[in-house]
């Protein structure tokens, strides 16, 4: 005989319904959607580099990959939601794409780097803005030290002494190190161990783009410090600015701390950048000449880095 405990799970099975479906349908992959998935199972597993174009038929991201078919499958299956909006705009704008097989990754890497340059794709950040891409120059006038920070090297009144050193890629690491270079400078000729007594254009946020300090009496110590330092040689540059600004009589915290950073963002530009800069000058042969916008890119791929 059924008990009420019965007829009440009875009752309740009865009320069950169906949850209500998803007001909005599941993502989709677009492209496969708009491009076809045959079109996608055609792509090679070799190493090279790929195209997207635009409806008009203009080039919007060019990319390289080890593995062709393992790159383009994650466009292929892109739903909205499930990636960065940046890529979520390149896959809404793509019509189509081509493939270009490479013997391997690098050459892959290098084709990339020339198509970048070449077409200026809008989705290619990239190794295509020349705006990351400094020359420094040092000159010295009798005890004045001329700093100078330009996308071009030989694009002002400069003086003829200004001797020039990159280039060096990156706006962030190249004006945070130039900053640090010219407040360690400074502190170390003026014997200061505080931030509080640096002009007022090295204690803005960005580093100024042109700068004199006066070397006095250190001109001859300075001299051959900076230029081996910007040569890459010997970083005996930063040892002189240790012993000079003396880390052992900071009055706070604060300021060891501050003397610590700036130590700190100047070994790392040089380990990382003017080291780098100099083993690119021995791979191409180039002496202590400049290293152009255009060729970085190519030397630092051939380099491994």
């Amino acid at each position: 005989m059924a008990t009420e405990s019965d007829h009440v799970k009875t009752e309740q099975a009865e009320r069950k319904v169906a949850p209500p479906k998803s007001l909005f349908p599941e993502a989709q992959p677009l492209l496969e959607q708009r491009i076809g998935a045959e079109r996608f199972s055609k792509v090679p597993t070799e190493p090279g580099i790929y195209r997207f174009y635009d409806a008009e038929g203009d080039i919007i991201y060019v990319g390289k990959a080890k593995n062709l078919r393992t790159r383009l499958m994650t466009y292929k299956r892109a739903k909205a939601g499930n990636v960065s909006r940046k890529t979520s705009r390149l896959v809404s704008r793509i019509r189509s794409f081509d493939l270009e097989i490479t013997p391997d990754e690098r050459s892959a890497l290098l084709l990339e780097n020339w198509l970048i340059r070449t077409h200026r794709p809008i989705f290619n950040h990239a190794n295509k803005q020349t705006e990351a891409y400094y020359f420094i120059g040092i000159g010295i006038e009798e005890t004045m030290l001329h700093f100078r920070l330009r996308m071009k090297p030989d694009d002002g009144a400069e003086s003829d002494q200004t001797v020039w050193y990159g280039c060096f890629k990156g706006h962030n690491p190249v004006r945070t190190a130039s900053g640090a270079l010219l407040r360690l400078i400074w502190m170390a000729l003026n014997n200061y161990n505080t931030s509080c007594m640096l002009p007022l254009q090295l204690t803005r946020r960005l580093t100024p783009v042109s700068f004199s300090v006066d070397l006095g009496d250190q001109k001859e110590t300075v001299e051959p410090l900076l230029r081996e330092f910007m040569l890459g040689n010997s970083c005996e540059l930063i040892d002189w600015m240790v012993v000079s600004i003396d880390a052992n009589s900071f009055s706070t915290n604060f300021s060891r701390r501050y003397f610590e950073h700036q130590l700190s963002l100047l070994k790392s530009f040089y380990d990382r950048k003017i080291v780098r800069h100099k083993d690119i000058r021995t791979l191409a042969d180039r002496g202590n000449d400049l290293i152009a916008q255009n060729e970085l890119d190519d030397f630092l791929v051939k380099l491994n880095v």
